[in-house]
């Protein structure tokens, strides 16, 4: 789920009053790719790059691809975005979290269609943290956030098993851009600090908009689709 400044305060003054039953994958989601490898216990790094789509030819709205990563009750979601904010494409880091709603949102980056954009997420064992970076490969701006690991209900530290690659927030079709995908690749995921070959992946959408769908071209690259 990602939100930016001038939707964040409503929007979880909001969330506070459903946040007992709200969880990942959560509305809005269109098509997405969940990644898991049964039998390891901490993702320990991810990263990935991709191509900042085309410019949608209708203005106005406001989505985002990204990928991150869930713990496992799917109540804390580290992600690098990449959002059409209307008129033009940014880059930043953001943390959600549901219980209690909690939004971290790093500075922004002006990038633009088809620039590289890289990110990767990295657990610091020393410091029980995440630490996320999102860069633009143009002009090597780069942006770092530490995220601390949230303690459950039992007070142990949560463990990070889920990676997700998503592309987010319902508009009309017109406003998506009309290349009509994006790809994430050069994928690396490390489980317990081993490179996972072939992680389990599972692809789904939560609404269904625009026919977004996501499909898995290789072991290091995610695809996600859509008609504009």
């Amino acid at each position: 789920m990602f939100r930016t400044g001038v939707v964040v305060a409503a929007s979880l003054a909001a969330l506070a009053c459903i946040v007992v039953s709200g969880q990942d994958p959560a509305q809005g989601w269109l098509g997405y790719a969940a990644l898991t490898a049964p039998g390891h216990t901490r993702i320990t790094y991810i990263e990935a790059k991709w191509v900042v789509p085309q410019n949608p030819k209708v203005g106005g709205a406001f989505f985002s691809p990204w990928f991150g990563i869930e713990s496992s009750d799917n109540l804390n979601l580290i992600q690098p975005v990449n959002p059409w904010s209307g008129n033009g494409w940014s880059i930043y880091n953001e943390y959600f979290q549901w219980k209690p709603v909690h939004n971290i949102n790093s500075n922004s980056h002006k990038v633009n269609a088809g620039d590289v954009v890289y990110g990767n997420i990295t657990y610091v064992a020393a410091s029980n943290l995440y630490r996320m970076v999102h860069s633009s490969l143009k002009d090597n701006w780069s942006v770092q956030t530490d995220i601390p690991i949230q303690k459950d209900d039992k007070g142990d530290y949560k463990n990070f098993t889920i990676v997700y690659f998503v592309m987010e927030k319902e508009w009309k079709c017109a406003q998506y851009p009309p290349n009509n995908e994006v790809t994430f690749y050069d994928i690396r995921v490390d489980y317990d600090g081993q490179t996972v070959a072939n992680p389990t992946v599972k692809t789904a959408f939560v609404d269904d908009v625009c026919n977004c769908r996501a499909k898995q071209l290789n072991s290091t690259s995610i695809q996600i689709t859509w008609q504009s």
